[in-house]
């Protein structure tokens, strides 16, 4: 499938800076907030984080920001972001950053600000390729527990089945979000599609950090290589109904519903291969 910017769509380089000018944004107002003593680390990773090579690979205000915060101790979070009235503070001041470097944006990055120290005292962590990592301020991402490849793949197969608890919870999720509230629903589903595809790849058996560092232009042949076609164009299809949507200024409820459609088979198709793969 050849899905080139064209007209249609936004300089993508417009679109880089911008994101760029949130991700700084946040650091900044990070950094004003917290000593720089309690920072240990902070990364930008992500599917914006990679290189664009089409449409598929960034779309506004749908894909993630990603920025990952490690304080210098597990009470950190708690210490400087841990009231309402400190998150607020931070969110205004990254807020104020950002429409200070980019005055009339084409778009507003929407951000996640994640604390890397919660996931770091999981058993399960998994690091992610370091290709896939921006090092934003302080030291190198931080390595995971050492991993056996299978104990990860498995992982992975355990992950795309426990998205089927999900689809029981979707209809009432969704059928309460009309009109402008249908973004609600799409925020939702988000972050479960995007690492569905490099899931599904792991769990086949391409290599780890082949998927983890690939874009989603990548992912997408990848799955075509391996026979996957109908969830491939499905995963394509979610991409490419939320830029769509987003081109029409969310005036398209039904290209939403359409991405949202999509989006569900690929948590199905999914959760088939995961229930159908053994070790």
């Amino acid at each position: 499938m050849n899905i080139t910017w064209d007209t249609r769509y936004p300089d993508p380089a417009a679109l880089r800076r911008e994101v760029e000018c949130m991700v700084a944004a946040y650091v900044d107002a990070l950094l004003r907030k917290v000593p720089e003593s309690g920072l240990a680390g902070m990364y930008f990773k992500g599917s914006a984080q990679k290189e664009w090579t089409s449409p598929l690979d960034y779309v506004p205000e749908l894909s993630d920001i990603d920025v990952h915060v490690l304080f210098d101790d597990d009470e950190g979070a708690a210490k400087y972001l841990g009231t309402p009235e400190q998150a607020l503070e931070l969110q205004a001041a990254a807020e104020a950053a950002y429409f200070a470097k980019v005055p009339r944006p084409l778009h507003v990055p929407r951000p996640q600000l994640l604390v890397l120290n919660s996931f770091l005292n999981e058993p399960d962590f998994v690091q992610t390729p370091a290709e896939a990592i921006t090092v934003l301020h302080g030291r190198d991402y931080p390595e995971g527990a050492p991993l056996e490849a299978d104990r990860v793949r498995a992982l992975d197969a355990k992950r795309l089945s426990g998205q089927a608890e999900y689809l029981t919870r979707f209809p009432m999720h969704a059928v309460d979000k009309p009109a402008k509230y249908l973004r609600e629903a799409l925020r939702g589903i988000v972050w479960r599609i995007s690492p569905t595809g490099p899931r599904v790849l792991h769990v086949l058996g391409a290599p780890f950090a082949e998927v983890w560092t690939a874009n989603r232009t990548r992912v997408v042949a990848l799955l075509e290589d391996l026979g996957e076609s109908e969830f491939a164009d499905r995963y394509t299809q979610f991409y490419l109904s939320g830029w769509e949507y987003f081109l029409s200024g969310y005036g398209d409820h039904d290209v939403g519903r359409r991405a949202l459609l999509a989006g569900i088979d690929v948590i199905r198709r999914g959760i088939g291969i995961a229930d159908s793969w053994s070790p």
